[in-house]
C-alpha cells in the first residue's frame, strides 16, 4: 500500500505518481517522463490522453479533461468494486463536473480500451447495464 503521492507539474502534462518513498516516486517519475517525452517527440501520442503503465496506476496527459478526472478517481480507489455509469456521473458530480451519460460513456469506453477499467455486463433489477472496475481488480 503507497503512503505517499507526488504531482509533477510539467509544461504540457501534469503527472501524479504514489509510491513508498520519495526515492522511489523520483525514479518512476523519471522513467515515466522518458517514456511520455519519446512518445510526443514521436508524435504517436498527439491525441492520446491516457497512457497505461506498468505500475498500479494510471497517468492522464490533460489535466482538465473529463478522462483525467476519472483516471483521478480510479487513482483514489473508486473502481476498486464494480460501479455503473450513473454511480460514475454522481461521483464526478460531487467533484463539480456534470456532463450527460452519452458523453460520459465515451470517456469510459476509451478507459477500457486503455485497460485503466475493464467492464461487464450485469443485470441490475430488470436493466442489464455495463459496470466498470479497475484493471486487474475481481
Amino acid at each position: 500500500m503507497t503512503s505517499i503521492q507526488v504531482t509533477f507539474k510539467g509544461p504540457k502534462i501534469d503527472i501524479t505518481i504514489p509510491g513508498d518513498s520519495a526515492k522511489t516516486i523520483v525514479k518512476d517519475y523519471e522513467r515515466v517522463s522518458e517514456e511520455i517525452g519519446k512518445l510526443l517527440k514521436s508524435k504517436k501520442a498527439h491525441n492520446v490522453h491516457v497512457l497505461r503503465q506498468t505500475r498500479p496506476y494510471a497517468v492522464a496527459t490533460r489535466t482538465s479533461s473529463l478522462s483525467s478526472r476519472v483516471v483521478e478517481i480510479v487513482n483514489d480507489g473508486f473502481f476498486d468494486k464494480e460501479r455503473t455509469l450513473k454511480e460514475v456521473k454522481e461521483a464526478l458530480a460531487k467533484l463539480g463536473i456534470i456532463k450527460p451519460l452519452s458523453t460520459l460513456s465515451g470517456v469510459m469506453q476509451r478507459l477500457v480500451k486503455n485497460r485503466i477499467l475493464r467492464r461487464d455486463r450485469k443485470t441490475i433489477g430488470k436493466n442489464i447495464v455495463w459496470v466498470y472496475q479497475k484493471h486487474g481488480q475481481r
